[in-house]
């Protein structure tokens, strides 16, 4: 988000909290493990988080623009960064998952737009570095656009096999889940709607601001500014799980944004500073979910 969307967003959320009724406490069994913990400056706006396989303790997150990635350990420290070949003009996720070649690839979702006026989104793909490398990341580039119009998008999802899912906001329209056709390639592919989540727009605290899929693929969690829902999946499709909503007020982050999911249950969160000012912040849970 911009400074001054953001600054209305916050105040918006404040506004609304009460209203929005209450959250489940603690979900499937989840407890944290980190509260929120300053990020490093350079990502005071952590848009999305991506838990790391190959590099145990690793989180991979970013600014929401611009061309750097950064890798953090579980207190926050910078531990790597990289500079990538393009500049993203919103970004706003980051998801991991096995590459076509069985490897550890990133996707990166420049596909925000917050007033739903961009003509199409790109969702870029590179190797997982390692972060002990010192290079420059060159990314493989595939523009999408949506078959109903311009919306902002926050959420990438990857299941296993390169399955591409991406979801809405909920800002003006419902929250809409649509699916990438086929294999990635880069000419400008259309997506294909394939589930709404709600009936309409949501209230601010409660739009779809990241999610990520399970290692093992069988699960999803969407997260909100103020919770974050575990699904099943089903095809290409998402059931919500019973009990399977966590409160995320407890945490007091500032505006959260993104989410990740880890081996063992593990959730990572980061957040955005928000307008008062201060670091972006990652936190830790942890739930019990079978197959995460």
């Amino acid at each position: 988000m911009t400074t001054d969307v953001r600054a209305l967003a916050n105040v918006a959320c404040a506004l609304l909290l009460a209203a929005c009724g209450p959250i489940a406490t603690s979900g499937p069994g989840c407890t944290t493990e980190l509260q929120p913990t300053a990020l490093p400056d350079e990502v005071r706006e952590s848009s999305g988080v991506a838990v790391s396989l190959r590099h145990p303790g690793l989180f991979w997150t970013h600014g929401d623009a611009g061309r750097i990635l950064l890798g953090v350990a579980r207190d926050g420290t910078q531990v790597a960064r990289f500079r990538m070949d393009t500049r993203l003009r919103d970004w706003e996720d980051i998801a991991l998952s096995t590459c076509g070649d069985g490897g550890s690839c990133l996707y990166l979702a420049d596909m925000g737009d917050n007033y739903e006026e961009r003509p199409y989104g790109v969702i870029h793909r590179l190797p997982e570095p390692d972060p002990d490398a010192s290079v420059d990341l060159t990314t493989e580039r595939f523009p999408v656009r949506l078959p109903d119009g311009p919306r902002d998008v926050e959420t990438l999802l990857v299941l296993p096999g390169e399955r591409v899912l991406v979801v809405t906001k909920g800002r003006n329209h419902p929250v809409t889940v649509y699916r990438y056709p086929g294999g990635l390639r880069p000419d400008t592919v259309t997506l294909e709607e394939v589930q709404r989540l709600t009936d309409g727009p949501r209230f601010l605290p409660r739009q779809v601001t990241g999610g990520a899929v399970s290692p093992r693929g069988g699960t999803v969690a969407l997260r909100t500014y103020e919770s974050a829902q575990f699904y099943t999946v089903q095809g290409d499709t998402l059931a919500a799980m019973d009990g399977g909503l966590v409160n995320l007020r407890p945490l007091r982050e500032a505006q959260g944004e993104g989410l990740g999911l880890g081996l063992d249950g593990l959730v990572a969160l980061t957040s955005e500073a928000g307008p008062a000012g201060g670091s972006g912040s990652v936190a830790l849970l942890r739930c019990r979910l079978e197959g995460l």
